[in-house]
């Protein structure tokens, strides 16, 4: 009997010592993302390493290429698809707080910034290159220091051709020429 008492009182004993040295909380603090309405967004700008920028502004439904020679037009389902995917954006995990990782994840080149009629910046955000899943993006906020993954697949859509971010139209009236 007292063998029993014993050996029950040595499980409680290791039992409490795992217990207090095990990690009480494995979960990630997640960041919050910048909340924006979609029909706050009245420009947009791509700056892109080795491309030139492109910056756009709301008139009405469309968006107008600013500083084009002629009034230039996107194509606007390309536009809204990329804002309504910046703005339903949930941030999954961190991948690193490191600068010197930038590079790693490809969080320094891409950078899309949204503003108001004001010129209040709503989003300004890096977008990187596909998580290892691939349904996911790396991103970094640019007045952050840690990169994080999120839920959408962002890159292509940034690293659209010139003459693929215009209207239809615009691309028959270039291809005529």
């Amino acid at each position: 009997m007292k063998e029993l008492i014993a050996v029950i009182i040595t499980f409680f004993l290791v039992a409490m010592i795992v217990t207090q040295n095990a990690p009480q909380d494995t979960s990630q603090i997640l960041p919050e993302l910048p909340k924006f309405a979609l029909e706050d967004v009245a420009s947009f700008s791509l700056r892109l390493k080795d491309k030139p920028n492109l910056e756009a502004k709301r008139e009405g439904d469309k968006w107008l290429l600013v500083d084009s020679d002629t009034p230039t037009y996107l194509n606007a389902l390309a536009v809204e698809q990329l804002l309504h995917d910046l703005q339903s954006m949930k941030v999954k995990r961190v991948a690193s707080k490191k600068t010197d990782q930038f590079l790693r994840f490809s969080v320094a080149d891409q950078e899309v910034v949204l503003q108001d009629k004001q010129g209040k910046v709503l989003l300004d955000v890096f977008i990187g290159k596909p998580a290892t899943d691939l349904t996911s993006t790396y991103i970094r906020l640019a007045d952050e220091k840690l990169v994080m993954t999120v839920g959408k697949v962002l890159t292509w859509q940034i690293k659209r051709t010139p003459s693929a971010w215009l209207s239809p139209t615009e691309t028959k009236d270039v291809s005529t020429e």
